[in-house]
């Protein structure tokens, strides 16, 4: 008997905490899910700006305005997680330009998908932070009530409302209609009426444009019915055939590099393997072929040396969500270049955790990094623009700090866009390999012995294939160039070159041993 009772006891002594714990994760849950069901997000997506915003259909719909249709395609996200993506303003200067665009960044889309998906994730956290806040708030206040009320007047509350069981029951059904009513207003009359215009009819890409042929990517892309205007059709069918033009050229040049891997130096026992690029100019096609070849060569670091963008406009920062996705198994050390000047690549770079130099030292994999982003602000055909310093004025500083390390810290590779920007660590003999892109063309490698120390100095060509300052295409303006170092116990000891053609053949350079 004594033993029931205390069972009792303990069952109301623990049944409040348990209620309060379960109305916690009651309204935790509703709130994180009616905060997320209407949550959106502003952000930058290809040439875009957009309005991401979760939905529930297991599907990524792309509303592209009045002029052009509406697409969708299955997403792989959990529980039937899907994404609306309202397409907003671009500085495009008129539509073919905007599509074409849109096409080619389309044809490499992993760093813009990883990039939804990240949205969705950090609004999904967000609410669900908001939501087990309000929790805590209500458990919080019901628990301060049932603690003011007190056991007494909670037992003659109790009673009060045995003894008018009728006017119970008709309180129960007015707090259960004012619930209702309550919910109804969050979600909108509009939300309650049945909607006048019927469901979207879904077809696929391939029934709108049946004289093309698609990829498995494209198969699975579905278009909203009753779009057949003879303007926008064309304008449709001109982009996917940028599409595949893209996908079919740096698609093979990918698979190339499996055929002549055995060409490729692969990292031996202790050695360390950088892949470098430079001057990229938005071309993302070319990562594909890129991350190819490091993968083959067992590379462990990306060295980027900047010009990833055109211009350094925040729409760009696709360029380095792909380069981020592409590369996200390695480390990536990275300065930026004239062309990325106005912090929307910079920063993009840190928020994909990449390592920005900024005139201090940094190790890296073992390896010593000195360097820092290009002074100069160049955009896309218009005339340098200064900075803070003058290129002169960084070569002296950055020497400066390297000639100041010690011998036992002595700087391995020192990275800059403009080789201008080495050159005086590089006469002083500071830093055993000196990296730079810009100039879109190789310069070395050059080595010269300063004080029984090897210096080698290295200009990276274009990995992008770019011209001018421009190379997002469907096919490459000049060769495109990416470098392999090799690295035992930190410090340099060989550089091989692999090279994209504009006939589509890759080229391996020979392995050329560095002086140490």
């Amino acid at each position: 008997m004594s033993g029931r009772l205390v069972t009792r006891s303990r069952f109301r002594k623990s049944a409040p905490w348990a209620g309060l714990v379960l109305l916690w994760l009651i309204v935790s849950v509703a709130v994180g899910l009616l905060g997320f069901a209407n949550d959106s997000e502003r952000v930058t997506i290809g040439a875009h700006a957009a309005n991401v915003s979760p939905t529930f259909d297991g599907h990524a719909t792309l509303d592209l305005g009045a002029v052009l249709p509406r697409f969708r395609l299955q997403t792989d996200m959990p529980a039937g997680l899907g994404v609306n993506i309202d397409i907003q303003e671009t500085d495009a200067g008129n539509l073919t330009e905007l599509l074409n665009r849109d096409a080619l960044i389309a044809s490499q889309p992993d760093g813009e998908i990883a990039r939804i998906r990240q949205v969705v994730q950090e609004m999904a956290v967000d609410n669900a932070v908001a939501g087990a806040g309000s929790g805590l708030l209500v458990a919080v206040v019901v628990a301060t009530t049932w603690a003011m009320v007190g056991p007494r007047r909670r037992r003659e509350l109790w009673v009060a409302l045995h003894h008018s069981e009728r006017r119970v029951q008709h309180r129960a059904i007015v707090v259960l209609v004012a619930m209702l009513i309550t919910i109804a207003s969050i979600f909108g009359p509009g939300r309650m009426r049945t909607p006048e215009v019927p469901p979207t009819d879904w077809q696929p890409l391939s029934k709108l444009l049946p004289e093309l042929s698609f990829d498995e990517r494209l198969k699975s892309v579905e278009v909203a019915a009753g779009f057949s205007t003879t303007g926008g059709v064309g304008v449709i069918r001109t982009a996917v055939e940028t599409y595949e033009r893209s996908t079919d050229f740096y698609g093979q040049l990918r698979d190339r590099v499996s055929r002549v891997g055995g060409r490729i130096r692969q990292a031996g026992e202790g050695e360390t393997v950088a892949l470098m690029v430079s001057d990229r100019h938005d071309n993302i096609g070319m990562d594909p072929f890129a991350a190819e070849v490091a993968k083959v060569a067992g590379a462990k670091v990306l060295i980027d040396a900047g010009d990833d963008s055109s211009s350094g406009q925040a729409w760009e920062v696709f360029s380095i969500n792909s380069l981020a996705q592409h590369f996200k198994d390695l480390k990536v050390v990275a300065v930026a270049g004239n062309h990325d000047a106005g912090g929307h690549i910079e920063d993009a770079m840190r928020k994909n955790k990449f390592t920005v130099l900024d005139g201090k030292p940094v190790e890296v994999e073992g390896i010593r990094f000195l360097g820092d982003s290009d002074p100069t602000r160049t955009g896309l055909g218009s005339a340098d623009t200064p900075g803070d310093e003058t290129t002169a004025e960084q070569s002296k500083r950055l020497a400066e700090v390297a000639c100041e390390q010690p011998e036992d810290e002595r700087i391995s590779t020192f990275l800059v866009h403009d080789p201008a920007s080495f050159q005086d660590t590089a006469n002083r003999g500071c830093a055993s390999l000196l990296l730079s892109g810009h100039l879109h063309r190789q310069v070395g490698p050059e080595t010269k012995i300063m004080d029984s120390k090897a210096v080698t100095t290295f200009t990276n060509g274009t990995t992008g294939g770019a011209a001018y300052a421009f190379a997002l295409g469907y096919t490459l303006r000049r060769p495109g160039e990416v470098t392999l170092i090799t690295y035992l116990k930190g410090q340099p000891i060989g550089l091989q070159t692999v090279t994209a053609e504009l006939t589509g053949e890759v080229k391996v350079g020979t392995y050329k041993p560095l002086a140490t």
